[in-house]
């Protein structure tokens, strides 16, 4: 009986997948498209919801997203099907849209580009305790965030240690 059979390869030492590569290369091809459009790329997904395949993009730039502007990167994606058609076994269904009020913050740039808003934070590890934070971004040095929790309570903690965030919509009516 010969080897099993893997989708998985050595590469100089390190173990590549190569459909996750793919996938990695298509995603760098429609970011860079994007941002030759002017947007910033902040998320791709690949996915399938209710028996339907998904590619889910959300844009963003300085000045905000407005329906116009998903419409444009929509337009832009639709004539990269030879990039894209590979990725799924049948028809699947393109959403471009904004990241919304309670947007993501997945890049550090993110959290400079922020400072002052509310926002929620859920660390990798405990932290006093504690993993789950809501409260307003101070400051960002190096790699460093500094936050200052809703209880009144200053914290710092590296980009590194943070699993996931989001803005924290603040009526300011």
């Amino acid at each position: 009986m010969g080897p099993a059979h893997s989708s998985f390869f050595k590469n100089g030492g390190d173990i590549v997948n190569p459909n996750r590569e793919r996938r990695l290369k298509l995603f760098r091809t429609l970011e860079e498209a994007i941002g030759k459009a002017g947007y910033d790329c902040l998320d791709i997904t690949l996915t399938h919801e209710g028996g339907r395949s998904i590619l889910r993009v959300v844009i963003d730039s300085l000045g905000g997203i407005g329906v116009e502007d998903c419409e444009k990167v929509s337009r832009i994606l639709n004539g990269m099907q030879d990039e894209i058609e590979p990725f799924f076994r049948s028809r699947y269904y393109l959403e471009v849209s904004s990241p919304g009020l309670e947007r993501p913050l997945k890049k550090i740039e993110d959290y400079r580009r922020f400072q002052g808003k509310m926002a929620r934070i859920q660390l990798r590890e405990s932290l006093n305790g504690q993993k789950n934070f809501k409260g307003r971004i101070q400051s960002v040095e190096g790699d460093s965030i500094s936050f200052l929790t809703n209880e009144g309570q200053p914290i710092v903690f590296p980009f590194e240690a943070i699993r996931k965030a989001n803005l924290v919509y603040e009526d300011n009516a």
